[in-house]
Formats: structure tokens, C-alpha cells, sequence
């Protein structure tokens, strides 16, 4: 399909005048209506209403002009990224991420981006389960996860980027909030959850501190982002236990935090990558990354 004939097919449809189009586009109207003609002989399908005095799209017209649009900006995306990147300007990094990894992630791209400010990152947040997906997938460069999330066949080399501790997340001046934490009175409030399909990860490492204290939570909502959760409890809804890295990165103000004693509950974070990367940006982000996370243990294969 024929980019420029998608252009002015956007021209009309926006302005709903061939004349003004033909201005707008400094091309003779006649260029306009054959190119309109075109795509209509493709498609099979009128795609406007055309009188002496008006223009209106078709049905056809208005289901079909938002994918032109998305045709037409892709397009030039794309011819934007491969003039830049030939022209040795730029380069281009996509990374997934989950939101828990928001803090970490953004300290360390202020470092990178200080250092190669040409260098486009292009950041994706999902959810647990989109991102275990994305990682099975190897569409993106770089993916910012928890560790139990890698795909157990080997395909990622990864780093681990840091610890975070599960905390009991409670709205700011609740009554737990004062003093050592009582795991019984804890028990008593209402739950905000994590869903369990699109974070498994952290819903079972909740559930076992549940476990630990042989009781179950009475759970009143359940929300597929953390993020979700903490703007719950931080709106006096409820209780939950998060990352603690979540607190500060979003509501700091809203919440209280309540460490949950000498347990130990923590989630690894990694930075991972596919082995085989064709990208030449890859290599300098990696440096960085090894720079960056020193103390941290890299490895390779099974996690």
C-alpha cells in the first residue's frame, strides 16, 4: 500500500475538501482523487461520499483512518530511525520492565543516558505475566525483572541488579504504624492483593509469609499492578505487603511502611539479555550495566 497515497487519503478525511488538501499537500487535486481512487480499488471499498458541495467519509472511511494514521507514523518512524542510525547519530534499546523495578531502572538510565544521550531507549512496563511473556518472546533488548520470572531454558544471560524486601504497606497514620508490628492485628484488616495470574511471583512470596503465620488474608480487592495496590492502600482502602523500592518510587507520602522483622522476605531483581544480540547499542548498554551493578554476581544459563 502506498504511503503517499495513505497521506493525502489523511488530508481529506481530516479536512474533508480535496481542494485544500491539493494546497495543503502542494500537489495538483487530480493527483489527490487518483490516489483516493487507488487506494479504494485495493481496498474494495468506498472511503468517502463526495457531492459538489461535500465530503464525508464512508463507514469504510472512518473504520479505515486510524490505521492509515498508524501506517503512515510508523513509516516515518521507522525512515527516521534508519536515517539517524546510519548516519551514525543514534541508536535505539527497547526494555521491558516491571513497575517494581521502576527506581532502580531509573537511576540507571540517567547514568546511561548522561553518557550516550543519543541513544534512544525505548522502555515497555508490563505486568508480571506480560513481562515472563516478553522474556520468552526476546522482542526487546534488555529486560528489568524479577529473577523467577527468566525463562528456565538458558536463552538470557543476566545480572542481578539488587534485593528488595517485602514490606506491610498501610495507609499514612494507620493504627499500625506505631510500634512493632502485630502480625495478628495485621491479619485483621482488609487486604488489598496483587493478582495472582499477572504476578505470580509476588503474590506467592505474599501468600508465604501468610503461611508462615498460618493464616489467610481477608482479601477485599485484587489489582493487576502493584501500583494499583499501593494507590489502594494509600487511599485508605486497605492493607497489603510490597517491595518496599515500590514505596518510594510511587505515593511516598500517602503510605506508612512496616518492615516485617528479621524474616527476610526479599525479591531478586535482574537485568537480563538475549546471548545472541544483532543490536550494536546492546554491547555499550552491557558495559554500563557490568559498570553500573559491580557487586552483583553475573551469570549464564539456568537461573
Amino acid at each position: 500500500m502506498n504511503i503517499e497515497n495513505l497521506k493525502y487519503f489523511i488530508s481529506v478525511a481530516q479536512l474533508l475538501n480535496f481542494s485544500e488538501a491539493a494546497r495543503q499537500n502542494n500537489v495538483p487535486q487530480p493527483k489527490i482523487s487518483r490516489s483516493i481512487l487507488e487506494l479504494e480499488t485495493q481496498l474494495g471499498a468506498k472511503l468517502f461520499f463526495r457531492t459538489k458541495r461535500d465530503v464525508s467519509l464512508t463507514r469504510e472511511g472512518e473504520t479505515f483512518l486510524p490505521y492509515a494514521i498508524d501506517i503512515v507514523d510508523m513509516a516515518e518512524k521507522a525512515s527516521d530511525m534508519v536515517e539517524l542510525v546510519h548516519s551514525g547519530q543514534t541508536g535505539y534499546l527497547s526494555i521491558a520492565t516491571v513497575s517494581t523495578t521502576s527506581r532502580t531502572l531509573a537511576s540507571f538510565l540517567s547514568v546511561f543516558s548522561t553518557r550516550y544521550p543519543d541513544i534512544m531507549i525505548d522502555i515497555t512496563q508490563n505486568t508480571g505475566k506480560t513481562q515472563a511473556l516478553a522474556m520468552m518472546e526476546n522482542r526487546f533488548d534488555f529486560h528489568f525483572a524479577h529473577l523467577s520470572m527468566l525463562p528456565k531454558d538458558g536463552r538470557l544471560d543476566y545480572v542481578v541488579t539488587h534485593r528488595d524486601k517485602l514490606v506491610v504497606v498501610v495507609p499514612k497514620g494507620h493504627r499500625l504504624s506505631c510500634g512493632k508490628l502485630d502480625f495478628e492485628k495485621l491479619f485483621q484488616e482488609k487486604f488489598i492483593m496483587i493478582s495472582e495470574p499477572e504476578s505470580p511471583q509476588l503474590y506467592s512470596k505474599i501468600m508465604e509469609i501468610c503461611a508462615a503465620h498460618h493464616t489467610i488474608p481477608r482479601v477485599i480487592h485484587r489489582y493487576d499492578k502493584a501500583e494499583s495496590v499501593l494507590l489502594s492502600v494509600g487511599s485508605g482502602l486497605g492493607v497489603s505487603i510490597l517491595p518496599k523500592g515500590l514505596t518510594h518510587a510511587f505515593l511516598p507520602d500517602t503510605v506508612d511502611v512496616i518492615p516485617l522483622g528479621s524474616n527476610g522476605y526479599e525479591i531478586e531483581y535482574v537485568c537480563a539479555w538475549p546471548k545472541q544480540s544483532t543490536n550494536p547499542c546492546s554491547k555499550i548498554f552491557l558495559e554500563v550495566v557490568r559498570e553500573y551493578f559491580p557487586l552483583e554476581p553475573e551469570r549464564t544459563g539456568k537461573p
